[in-house]
């Protein structure tokens, strides 16, 4: 027998999710122009680095709200699990163009660098860089942080991406304090080269990330606060669980899991029992949900983990039932009995 629920829609998480990346969006392209005037007044490659990845801010944030908008809508009969996998395509996405980036930005910094320029209007591009830093600093831990609150790909990796535009702009200060301070012009394309690689590494992680999420991957976070949340609400009568399953869709979780519960019941009994379970797991968890529940026999092996009053088929006295916060418990494919 299996008994599944829906968590009521979120439709506050939907509204943030998409005002988030507006104003990420807005942000970016002012910063944008700021970047490329200290690019064209100073000449430097690691200011060019940093605008250049600011491009890809931008392109991602167009694309992160067009994705969350489609995420957003219900499931339908051409896709019944919903369209919050297009979240992590979208994260995907992110993360090559940030890849790209770095690649473009190692190539420009080799030639300047063997070409030989000079740098000028220090000054004014470390004030410019040093705003411009902190302003997506901040944005980015924002939107990380809301990311992580709001299970979205998409919010997590532009968060991400955003904490890793700081760095840059922290590299750039240095590479222009540097050059100001020792006249050693060769220290600004090699700083660009030294971020053009981390670009590269950022953006390979996203992708290896959002690719385990596209493949449903597991997700030791979500399924400790799975088995905290059965432990929270138990009640005589679930034995045990295992067998749990999570699929991530976007912001949607789809949960599956085995239930131990009492041979005796009927199938009504049964039913409403797991029926007012999963309604009370629901409320507590953190996002939008379905839960599947698969029932088991308890075929006479539990009793000494069963509470169940006044059971007709006890073999044994009740001793101490089974705790559902443990994770590998819970995950196991088999029972413990």
């Amino acid at each position: 027998m299996e008994v599944s629920k829906s968590h009521p829609h979120n439709s506050r998480g939907d509204k943030e999710k998409i005002w988030i990346p507006v104003i990420s969006l807005i942000v970016g392209i002012v910063l944008l122009f700021f970047k490329f005037y200290a690019y064209k007044i100073t000449n430097s490659q690691s200011i060019y680095s940093d605008a250049l990845e600011s491009i890809v801010n931008i392109v991602a944030g167009i694309i992160t709200l067009i994705v969350i908008v489609v995420a957003a809508k219900p499931a339908d009969d051409d896709h019944p699990y919903g369209h919050g996998k297009v979240e992590s395509m979208a994260a995907s996405f992110e993360g090559g163009a940030i890849l790209f980036a770095g690649l473009l930005i190692i190539l420009k910094a080799v030639e300047v660098y063997y070409r030989g320029e000079i740098v000028t209007e220090l000054d004014m591009g470390l004030l410019i860089t040093v705003g411009t830093g902190v302003a997506n600093g901040l944005m980015g831990y924002i939107i990380l942080i809301r990311g992580k609150k709001l299970h979205s790909e998409a919010l997590r990796s532009s968060g991400t991406h955003l904490m890793t535009d700081m760095m840059t702009s922290i590299g750039v200060v240095i590479s222009l304090v540097l050059v100001k301070f020792t006249g050693y012009m060769w220290i600004d394309p090699v700083i660009a080269i030294i971020f053009g690689f981390m670009l590269c590494i950022s953006g390979a992680k996203i992708l290896i990330r959002s690719g385990y999420v596209l493949m449903d991957g597991l997700d030791k976070e979500t399924l400790q606060v799975v088995a905290k949340l059965f432990e929270k609400n138990y009640r005589p009568g679930v034995i045990d669980i295992h067998y749990t399953r999570v699929i991530r869709s976007g912001s949607f979780h789809h949960i599956d899991c085995h239930m131990v519960i009492p041979e005796f019941w009927t199938v009504s009994e049964a039913h409403y029992f797991s029926d007012n379970f999963d309604m009370s797991f629901l409320k507590d968890y953190p996002v939008e949900a379905e839960l599947r529940i698969h029932l088991d026999p308890c075929r006479r092996v539990y009793c000494e983990n069963c509470e169940v009053k006044d059971c007709p088929i006890r073999k044994k006295d009740f001793i101490k039932r089974i705790s559902l916060d443990n994770m590998e418990e819970v995950t196991s494919p088999i029972e413990s009995r």
